[in-house]
């Protein structure tokens, strides 16, 4: 949570116009950009990146990883060909090449 110098939480008309709008501003961001976005874009951006969901769901703040997976479960990248690799290097072989 964000507050004043007094410690009072932030008006949110004043906080979502004046500091968020200027962030979004300075950092050559969509104006578009609203705060209500920014959790579900970091949520997506984490999973497309192949983190796992447990660790998404401790980001945001969850208990469980099922709110995660069912929400974003779709964003998940294909892990056929990363698993594939996995045991292929866990097996020294080298990708195309025929063992003996």
């Amino acid at each position: 949570m964000f507050t004043t110098r007094f410690a009072d939480p932030y008006r949110h008309d004043y906080y979502g116009t004046l500091i968020f709008g200027a962030a979004v501003r300075k950092a050559g961001l969509p104006e578009s950009i609203t705060t209500r976005a920014l959790r579900p874009h970091y949520a997506s951006v984490l999973l497309m990146q192949g983190e796992s969901v447990i660790v998404v769901a401790e980001r945001l703040g969850h208990d469980n990883a099922n709110l995660v997976l069912s929400t974003y479960g779709h964003l998940m990248p294909d892990s056929e060909e990363r698993t594939r690799r996995a045991v292929d290097d866990a097996w020294g072989c080298a990708p195309g090449v025929p063992q003996s």
